[in-house]
């Protein structure tokens, strides 16, 4: 018996030092961030620490804030979210507090920020055509709008001194009796400008379906019809973040801008 109770002793003493790095490897598992103050518009990447292993990730509110596969959160709209990182059978948490920029005036010299609802009137060829609102939800360029094209093998590949910029919209159509294109709303082939608004930005091609939303420059709008639509246009090379007008009166624009 003595000897039956000294290997059980033994043997427990055993599987309490192999178990031991586990629990002490699960301790040191942690996020970079436990809580982030973001803008609308902006993005940031949560990493998980002390571990290779797959992590699964979760926004408790994804109007706020939402997450991708690979941990890069996208701050929407203001408020907060708890993003939330699964892995090793242990959850990790990280507080998003989402705020918006004030809106400048929508001028050349102060646009309003994109990222905002914006709500106007939008003229075509000095005719009223509806009420409109328009928020953008995400803009890239360089590397990654590059790597988001490519998932469409027929966009073209940028030269050295050309780059896609990226552009993801909700647009509602408010009031009005007509059928609208997204395109003539948002007109990137004649009102997309460089950062100060004064280089106006020449269309050299642009990227055809490569993501589950709808295409920009094919969308169409019937009163009270609302989408999010997408698009991304290949342009001269250095000109980000950039700014773009709309049509909001007779013979007036209001302009924004993508800068965070």
């Amino acid at each position: 018996m003595k000897k039956t109770l000294s290997l059980l002793l033994v043997f427990a003493m055993f599987c309490g030092i192999i178990t031991a790095p586990s629990s002490s490897e699960a301790a040191a598992i942690k996020l970079n961030k436990t809580k982030k103050t973001m803008y609308a518009g902006s993005s940031y990447k949560l990493k998980v620490k002390g571990t290779k292993k797959k992590v699964k990730w979760k926004s408790s509110k994804k109007t706020v804030a939402t997450v991708s596969k690979k941990g890069v959160v996208y701050a929407q709209s203001s408020g907060t979210a708890t993003i939330t990182a699964k892995v090793a059978n242990k959850k990790l948490r990280c507080k998003i507090t989402v705020k918006v920029k004030k809106n400048g005036k929508g001028t050349k010299a102060s646009p309003k920020s994109a990222y905002a609802t914006n709500i106007f009137n939008y003229y075509e060829e000095g005719k009223k055509k509806g009420k409109f609102s328009i928020k953008l939800l995400r803009f890239e360029s360089g590397k990654t709008a590059e790597e988001m094209a490519k998932n469409n093998s027929e966009n073209l590949k940028p030269a050295k001194n050309q780059e896609y910029i990226y552009f993801r919209f909700k647009i509602c159509y408010i009031s009005g009796s007509q059928t609208i294109e997204a395109k003539d709303i948002f007109n990137y082939y004649y009102n997309i400008y460089g950062s100060n608004s004064k280089k106006q930005l020449t269309n050299i091609s642009w990227g055809f379906f490569f993501e589950p939303v709808d295409d920009l420059g094919t969308a169409t709008l019937s009163p009270g019809n609302k989408i999010t639509c997408g698009k991304a246009i290949l342009v001269e090379k250095g000109h980000a973040p950039i700014t773009f007008r709309i049509q909001t009166g007779k013979n007036s624009f209001t302009w924004f801008t993508t800068a965070k």
